[in-house]
C-alpha cells in the first residue's frame, strides 16, 4: 500500500543530522528522497566508519537515492536546479547565506518552482548575532539550556546522543508536512525553517513555563524532585528507575513494597510536597532498602503493586527486551551490494498508509544516472555535464551508479 507521501518528491541537500533526520522521516511516510552530496567524500558522516556506509550515516539515511553533483561547478548547480524544477520539497542545513552562494537559494528555488516547500535549517537562525557561527549539536544543547536539564551543572557532562540534532530534525519534518498541507489549500509552497536553538527551546516548553512563573532557572535535578523521580541499583548492581508522578496509589504501592507503610503517616513523606522537600532523605532510605536484594526481585514487587518502574536499560538490553521485540521496533533490510542490515522501525505508525522502508541507505552516488535519466536526460548530455566538472573535477560517477 503507498505511504502517506507517495507522488511527493523531496531534494535534501543536507549533511550529518538534521536534514538528514528529516528526509529520513519523510521517506519512511512514502516521499522518494533524492540526497544530493558531494563525489568526493559524500555526506561526512560516511566517513564515521571503516568505509563511506558508517552507521552513523546508515541511520539518517534509509529510503534515500544518492546523486552525487559538484555543487561548486556550474555544471553541477545546473543539474541540481533541473532537479529542483521537478520537486515538491526542498532540504538544506547550510549557514545563512551558502545556498544562495552555490546557486539553490530560496528565491531562486520559488521563483523557478513555486509549488515548492523550501525547508533551510540552520544553527542559530538566519539572522542576529549568532547567525554565522557553526552549530554543532553539543553547542545547541548549551546555548538552549536544555543541557543544565541533563547534566549535573556543577559537575557537567556531555551527552551521548545528538538530542538537540534529532529534535530539530522533527521540526523540520513538521514543518514540511505542514508547508504541504497549506499549498493543498494555496497551491502555493512557501519557505519553512528551523535551528538547532529555535527547535531545542520549543521543546523544553514545560521547564520554560516553571521559569516565567518564578523567575528561578530549572535545573536536572528540578524536575526530578517535582515529578518523584528516581534511580537505584539492586544487590546485583543492576540498576532501576521509579517514577512516581502524582497519583497517590503509586506512593502507597511503593511504601508496601519497601515494608515502610508507616511512611504513609510519616510528616516528612505524608504528602507530594513532603516528599518534594524531603526528596533526599527518602532517596538515601530507599537506596539502602533497594541495595538488599537483586534488581529483578523490586521489579518483579514494583509492577504487582503497579507502581512505574522499569530497568535502565542499555541499548542492547533494549532490543532483547520482550516488548520491543514484540513490537517489532528493529528492522532487518537488504542492500543489493552492502547485503544484510539492522534498523530501527517508524517511531509511529499509520493505519491506512503504513509507514515502511523500501530501500536502504544508498551507496554514494548509487542513484545519479538513474535520477538523471529519468530526467529525460540522453547520455550524449550526460557526458557533457561530466566533462564540465558536474560530478567532480576527476569526472567520475560512483562505481554503484
Amino acid at each position: 500500500m503507498p505511504g502517506a507521501l507517495a507522488g511527493i518528491r523531496v531534494i535534501e541537500i543536507a549533511s550529518y543530522v538534521t536534514g538528514p533526520f528529516a528526509g529520513a522521516l519523510l521517506g519512511d511516510l512514502g516521499a522518494e528522497v533524492i540526497k544530493v552530496e558531494d563525489p568526493i567524500h559524500g555526506d561526512p558522516f560516511r566517513g564515521w566508519g571503516d568505509d563511506q556506509y558508517s552507521p552513523t550515516f546508515c541511520a539518517l539515511n534509509r529510503n534515500k537515492k544518492s546523486v552525487t553533483l559538484d555543487l561548486r561547478e556550474k555544471a553541477g548547480q545546473e543539474l541540481l536546479l533541473k532537479l529542483i524544477d521537478t520537486c515538491d520539497v526542498v532540504i538544506e542545513n547550510h549557514r545563512p547565506g551558502i545556498a544562495e552562494k552555490m546557486g539553490f537559494g530560496f528565491e531562486l528555488v520559488h521563483k523557478r518552482n513555486s509549488k515548492a516547500i523550501y525547508c533551510s535549517i540552520t544553527g542559530f537562525g538566519e539572522d542576529g548575532p549568532y547567525a554565522d557561527r557553526p552549530g554543532y549539536d553539543t553547542v545547541g544543547q548549551a546555548i538552549s539550556g536544555l543541557l543544565s536539564l541533563l547534566t549535573n551543572i556543577e559537575n557537567p557532562e556531555p551527552m551521548g546522543i545528538s538530542l538537540s540534532d534529532h529534535i530539530t530534525g522533527l521540526y523540520a519534518c513538521c514543518a514540511v508536512l505542514a508547508g504541504i498541507a497549506a499549498r493543498s489549500l494555496t497551491g502555493e509552497g512557501q519557505l519553512v525553517s528551523t535551528s538547532l536553538l529555535q527547535a531545542t527551546i520549543h521543546i523544553m516548553g514545560e521547564n520554560a513555563q516553571h521559569y516565567f512563573h518564578s523567575r528561578k532557572a530549572p535545573l536536572r535535578e528540578t524536575r526530578v524532585h517535582q515529578a518523584q523521580v528516581y534511580a537505584f541499583k539492586g544487590s546485583d548492581g543492576l540498576p532501576f528507575v521509579i517514577h512516581l508522578s502524582s497519583p497517590a496509589k503509586f506512593w502507597e504501592g511503593l511504601a508496601r513494597v519497601v515494608g515502610h507503610s508507616e511512611w504513609l503517616a510519616d510528616e516528612r513523606f505524608k504528602t507530594r510536597a513532603d516528599r518534594q522537600r524531603n526528596y533526599s532523605e527518602l532517596d538515601k532510605e530507599l537506596k539502602s532498602i533497594f541495595a538488599t536484594k537483586p534488581r529483578e526481585h523490586w521489579l518483579a514487587q514494583l509492577n504487582r503493586n503497579d507502581v512505574p518502574a522499569a530497568p535502565l536499560n542499555t541499548l542492547a538490553d533494549a532490543f532483547a527486551d520482550p516488548q520491543v521485540q514484540h513490537l517489532e521496533l528493529k528492522l532487518d533490510y537488504r542492500h543489493p551490494v552492502r547485503g544484510d542490515l539492522e534498523g530501527v522501525a517508524a517511531g509511529f505508525s499509520l493505519a491506512n498508509t503504513p509507514l515502511q522502508v523500501t530501500a536502504a541507505p544508498p551507496m554514494l552516488g548509487e542513484h545519479t544516472i538513474e535520477v538523471l535519466k529519468e530526467l529525460g536526460l540522453p547520455q550524449q548530455m550526460i557526458d557533457q555535464y561530466k566533462s564540465e566538472g558536474a560530478f567532480g573535477k576527476s569526472g567520475g560517477i560512483s562505481d554503484y551508479a
